[in-house]
């Protein structure tokens, strides 16, 4: 019963430590996701900005006469711009990647925590099975002494009943 008692307490002690690990990968997942959320605001803000930014150059240009360099700077801004967007975009692929691996690493602790949970009540019902079937033969042993002393009582009284009725039978 102790060996069954220990694998019971490891078992549990599994199923814990994967309700833990569970939990952390729950914890992960919810920064990740937090993250994206976060990435996604950013490039869409940057997006509005830019395209605003890039209104404003053009329509600054078109109001008056300008050199050549003048449009080639506006160029470079919008240019400048359209790489930081897409920068922002690789930021949100990251960290789409990240909620990816996170949501994997979840649903692996998920199911690990389910395995340990199985284990651990396996175990409890074959202690308890143990434990029933070890009341069960000691109430056994229990009832045999007791048959055993009533038939020896039994024996006793016989005995003496053929003991005075031998007295009785010899005294006459």
């Amino acid at each position: 019963m102790d060996v069954l008692s220990d694998l019971l307490r490891i078992k549990s002690f599994r199923e814990q430590k994967a309700e833990r690990a569970l939990a952390s990968a729950k914890h992960q997942l919810k920064i990740a996701e937090a993250c994206v959320a976060e990435a996604k605001a950013i490039l869409k803000e940057y997006r509005i900005q830019s395209a605003r930014r890039e209104s404003d150059l053009y329509a600054e240009i078109c109001t008056r006469i300008v050199l050549i360099r003048e449009i080639d700077s506006v160029q470079i801004d919008v240019q400048l711009m359209r790489e930081r967007e897409e920068a922002l975009v690789q930021e949100l692929e990251k960290a789409e990647g990240v909620r990816e691996d996170a949501l994997t690493k979840e649903r692996e602790a998920r199911e690990l925590h389910a395995f340990a949970v199985r284990m651990r009540e396996k175990f409890s019902e074959i202690v308890k099975a143990v434990e029933d079937e070890r009341r069960f033969e000691l109430s056994m042993a229990e009832d045999r002494e007791i048959e055993e002393a009533a038939e020896v009582r039994f024996q006793i009284a016989a005995h003496r009943d053929d003991d005075l009725h031998n007295e009785a039978s010899t005294s006459t």
